[in-house]
Protein backbone atom coordinates (compact mmCIF):
# COMPACT_ATOMS: atom_id res chain seq x y z
CA UNK A 1 0.00 0.00 0.00
CA UNK A 2 1.20 3.33 -0.83
CA UNK A 3 1.68 6.54 1.31
CA UNK A 4 -1.68 8.16 -0.97
CA UNK A 5 -2.89 5.00 -0.22
CA UNK A 6 -2.39 5.02 3.62
CA UNK A 7 -3.36 8.81 3.69
CA UNK A 8 -7.22 8.56 2.13
CA UNK A 9 -8.11 5.47 4.23
CA UNK A 10 -7.02 7.15 7.07
CA UNK A 11 -8.53 10.42 6.39
CA UNK A 12 -12.00 8.04 5.54
CA UNK A 13 -11.62 6.24 8.91
CA UNK A 14 -11.82 9.57 10.38
CA UNK A 15 -14.77 11.21 8.80
CA UNK A 16 -16.60 8.00 9.52
CA UNK A 17 -15.68 8.35 13.30
CA UNK A 18 -16.90 12.08 12.99
CA UNK A 19 -20.26 11.78 11.90
CA UNK A 20 -20.90 8.32 13.77
CA UNK A 21 -19.66 10.66 16.94
CA UNK A 22 -22.08 13.57 15.79
CA UNK A 23 -24.65 11.03 15.31
CA UNK A 24 -24.27 9.52 19.06
CA UNK A 25 -24.24 13.26 20.59
CA UNK A 26 -27.48 14.20 18.89
CA UNK A 27 -29.13 10.75 18.78
CA UNK A 28 -32.03 11.83 21.95
CA UNK A 29 -33.04 14.50 20.31
CA UNK A 30 -33.95 12.53 16.96
CA UNK A 31 -37.65 11.83 18.31
CA UNK A 32 -38.30 16.00 18.92
CA UNK A 33 -36.98 16.37 15.48
CA UNK A 34 -39.01 14.18 13.98
CA UNK A 35 -42.33 14.98 15.46
CA UNK A 36 -41.11 18.56 14.33
CA UNK A 37 -40.52 16.94 10.77
CA UNK A 38 -43.99 15.76 10.88
CA UNK A 39 -46.12 19.21 11.87
CA UNK A 40 -44.23 20.82 9.10
CA UNK A 41 -45.15 18.19 6.57
CA UNK A 42 -48.66 18.44 7.67
CA UNK A 43 -48.72 22.04 7.14
CA UNK A 44 -47.12 21.97 4.34
CA UNK A 45 -49.81 19.76 3.12
CA UNK A 46 -52.64 21.53 4.02
CA UNK A 47 -51.05 24.63 2.64
CA UNK A 48 -50.55 23.46 -0.73
CA UNK A 49 -54.33 21.87 -0.12
CA UNK A 50 -55.12 26.12 0.41
CA UNK A 51 -53.12 27.44 -2.51
CA UNK A 52 -55.22 24.47 -4.57
CA UNK A 53 -58.67 25.69 -3.23
CA UNK A 54 -57.95 28.90 -4.29
CA UNK A 55 -56.58 28.61 -7.93
CA UNK A 56 -52.73 27.53 -7.89
CA UNK A 57 -52.73 24.11 -9.31
CA UNK A 58 -49.04 23.51 -9.57
CA UNK A 59 -46.55 22.86 -7.01
CA UNK A 60 -44.58 25.75 -6.48
CA UNK A 61 -40.75 25.26 -5.64
CA UNK A 62 -39.39 28.26 -3.86
CA UNK A 63 -42.62 27.46 -1.37
CA UNK A 64 -41.18 23.40 -1.32
CA UNK A 65 -37.28 25.09 -0.25
CA UNK A 66 -38.87 27.47 2.48
CA UNK A 67 -40.17 24.53 4.39
CA UNK A 68 -37.03 23.15 3.56
CA UNK A 69 -35.63 25.89 5.20
CA UNK A 70 -38.01 25.69 7.80
CA UNK A 71 -37.03 22.12 8.68
CA UNK A 72 -33.42 23.00 8.62
CA UNK A 73 -34.08 25.16 10.93
CA UNK A 74 -36.40 23.77 13.62
CA UNK A 75 -33.53 20.75 13.53
CA UNK A 76 -30.78 23.38 14.31
CA UNK A 77 -33.13 25.06 17.23
CA UNK A 78 -33.51 21.95 18.43
CA UNK A 79 -29.70 20.41 18.26
CA UNK A 80 -29.31 23.91 20.05
CA UNK A 81 -31.44 22.92 22.64
CA UNK A 82 -29.78 19.55 22.79
CA UNK A 83 -26.10 20.98 23.47
CA UNK A 84 -27.62 23.84 26.09
CA UNK A 85 -28.88 20.70 27.70
CA UNK A 86 -26.22 18.68 27.52
CA UNK A 87 -23.36 21.08 28.71
CA UNK A 88 -24.64 24.38 30.01
CA UNK A 89 -27.99 23.21 31.81
CA UNK A 90 -26.83 19.88 33.25
CA UNK A 91 -30.45 18.69 32.55
CA UNK A 92 -29.34 15.59 29.88
CA UNK A 93 -31.62 13.33 31.35
CA UNK A 94 -34.72 15.46 31.00
CA UNK A 95 -34.25 17.14 27.95
CA UNK A 96 -36.32 20.38 28.87
CA UNK A 97 -35.00 22.60 26.41
CA UNK A 98 -35.14 20.31 23.59
CA UNK A 99 -38.61 19.36 24.78
CA UNK A 100 -39.71 23.79 24.48
CA UNK A 101 -37.58 23.79 21.59
CA UNK A 102 -39.58 21.11 19.70
CA UNK A 103 -42.46 22.29 21.34
CA UNK A 104 -42.16 25.93 19.97
CA UNK A 105 -41.56 24.58 16.85
CA UNK A 106 -45.27 22.14 16.84
CA UNK A 107 -47.20 25.08 18.49
CA UNK A 108 -46.48 27.16 15.63
CA UNK A 109 -46.89 24.53 12.65
CA UNK A 110 -50.35 24.12 14.83
CA UNK A 111 -51.63 27.61 14.42
CA UNK A 112 -50.71 27.28 10.76
CA UNK A 113 -52.92 24.29 10.67
CA UNK A 114 -55.76 25.56 12.00
CA UNK A 115 -55.49 28.44 9.68
CA UNK A 116 -55.18 26.76 6.66
CA UNK A 117 -58.06 24.11 8.00
CA UNK A 118 -60.21 27.54 8.45
CA UNK A 119 -59.14 28.88 5.12
CA UNK A 120 -60.51 24.74 3.29
CA UNK A 121 -63.76 24.85 5.66
CA UNK A 122 -65.12 28.37 6.60
CA UNK A 123 -67.86 27.07 7.76
CA UNK A 124 -67.25 23.99 9.72
CA UNK A 125 -68.02 24.12 13.76
CA UNK A 126 -64.22 24.04 14.74
CA UNK A 127 -63.72 26.73 12.15
CA UNK A 128 -66.66 28.72 13.82
CA UNK A 129 -65.42 28.08 17.77
CA UNK A 130 -61.97 29.30 16.57
CA UNK A 131 -62.81 32.76 15.34
CA UNK A 132 -64.69 32.93 18.59
CA UNK A 133 -62.31 32.49 21.06
CA UNK A 134 -59.73 34.69 18.96
CA UNK A 135 -62.09 37.52 19.01
CA UNK A 136 -62.72 36.93 22.69
CA UNK A 137 -59.14 37.11 23.29
CA UNK A 138 -58.22 39.69 21.04
CA UNK A 139 -60.80 42.03 22.62
CA UNK A 140 -60.23 40.93 25.91
CA UNK A 141 -56.36 41.20 25.62
CA UNK A 142 -55.71 44.09 23.32
CA UNK A 143 -59.34 46.15 24.00
CA UNK A 144 -60.10 46.52 20.29
CA UNK A 145 -63.65 45.36 18.19
CA UNK A 146 -62.57 42.94 15.68
CA UNK A 147 -65.84 41.64 14.53
CA UNK A 148 -65.70 44.74 11.31
CA UNK A 149 -62.29 42.62 10.18
CA UNK A 150 -64.20 39.29 10.76
CA UNK A 151 -66.80 40.16 8.56
CA UNK A 152 -64.65 41.95 5.79
CA UNK A 153 -62.73 37.96 6.08
CA UNK A 154 -65.96 36.05 5.75
CA UNK A 155 -67.42 37.93 3.25
CA UNK A 156 -64.42 37.93 1.09
CA UNK A 157 -63.84 33.88 1.57
CA UNK A 158 -68.45 34.04 0.36
CA UNK A 159 -67.16 35.71 -2.96
CA UNK A 160 -64.14 32.92 -3.26
CA UNK A 161 -66.03 30.24 -2.85
CA UNK A 162 -68.84 31.74 -5.29
CA UNK A 163 -66.17 32.54 -8.04
CA UNK A 164 -66.13 28.53 -8.13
Amino acid sequence: MTLIQRIFAQGWQSVCTMVSSLAALFAPAIPAVLTAFTFIVMDMHYGYKVSKKYGKTHFESNKFWKTVNKFTEATMIICGALLLDKFIFMTYEELAAVRIAAGAVCCAEVISLLESLRALHPNALISRILAKIIKSKAEKYLDIDISEEIKELNDTSDKNSNKK
